[in-house]
Order: structure tokens, then sequence, then C-alpha cells
């Protein structure tokens, strides 16, 4: 019994090790993802799910609502994205430490999104996932010299540093062709 705890300890810190932040290009995240959309945030919603092991507590995904045009064809696009986290009031959801924060996701907030549809995100909770949760929504702002930029996260994001809007959709729509074209051989 004695060495139970230390091994389970050492077993424990092994599999945390090997967990690590996907870091993506943004060629990488168009050919992961579904599509992508720039627009406002519309509506935001706390969604509860019963987790699947019974006695386990409940599972809680934050949705938003998406309006504005896909960065992939130009087409106007009202998109639902869902992420793990968020809390229904003050006693009731949970907190994830990868989820975006409110600012970055409060109504009426101009953004881009890049998603991927999850049949099943826990729980049996189908949705839009909100690709790498906090680094798959990148502000967008207007410069001051005029035209829109979008707010880079820095290294290891696939947006790194800020870009001007129009670039980067230009960027998205060649890329997501290239992918289109390497699906279809």
């Amino acid at each position: 019994m004695r060495l139970l705890l230390p091994i389970l300890t050492v077993i424990a810190c092994g599999a945390f090790a090997t967990a690590q932040i996907e870091r993506l290009t943004l060629q990488q995240m168009v050919e992961k993802t579904d599509g992508a959309v720039r627009g406002e945030i519309i509506g935001r919603e706390v969604h509860r799910v019963a987790h699947p092991i019974p006695d386990s507590g409940d599972l809680f995904f934050t949705t938003l609502m998406v309006s504005g045009t896909s960065l992939v064809d130009g087409a106007a696009a009202t998109v639902s994205v869902s992420y793990p986290g968020g809390y229904l009031d003050a006693r009731n959801g949970a907190w994830n430490s990868e989820a975006p924060t409110d600012a970055e996701t409060a109504t009426g907030k101009d953004v881009v999104v890049f998603y991927k549809w999850s049949d099943d995100m826990g729980g049996g909770f189908a949705s839009n996932a909100l690709y790498a949760s906090h680094g798959g929504v990148y502000g967008v702002f207007e410069a001051r010299r005029g035209g829109l930029i979008v707010q880079g996260r820095g290294e290891g994001y696939a947006v790194e540093r800020n870009v001007k809007l129009d670039e980067l959709t230009r960027n998205v729509a060649e890329l997501a062709r290239k992918k289109q074209q390497d699906e279809k051989k």
C-alpha cells in the first residue's frame, strides 16, 4: 500500500507530461476545420448536459451565435460554435482554462471563428466546436488608419500577428480551395 501512492503519482505525472496544446499554422487550421466566419456575436448561451457517468455532475458548454460572412466562400453565414465550460449563474457551471474569456466572446463583439462539427463534445452534446477553444476565436478591430484588423494571438496560433481582414480572408479562401482540391484527388 505504501508504494501505491508513489506509483499512481508517477503515472499521473507521465500522463500530464504528454498533454500538449496544439500549435497551428493558418494552413493547418484551415485543413482541420469545416469553416471560418467573420461576424458579430449575436447571442451567447450556456447549456447544461448530464454527464454520461452517473453521479459525476453535469457538463457545461457555451454556444456563441455568430452572424457574418464565411471566409471560405464569401457567403452570408450565421453559425453556432460551442466550447467546453461556462456558467448558467454564480453556482451552476464549469470553468475551463482553455475557454476564451467573457470579454472575447461578449455579445456584439466582432470576431473571426474557426469551427469543426462534433457529433459528441461530451454527454451527447453535438455542435460546431470552436476549434482549439480560445485559439479558434480572434477579435476584429478598426485600425487607426482605416481598415479592419484581425488581432493575432502570438506564436503557435493560426493567426500569430495582427493581419488585415481582407488579407486573412484571401488566405483562408485560397487554403480552403486547395483543401477541397486535395479532397477530390
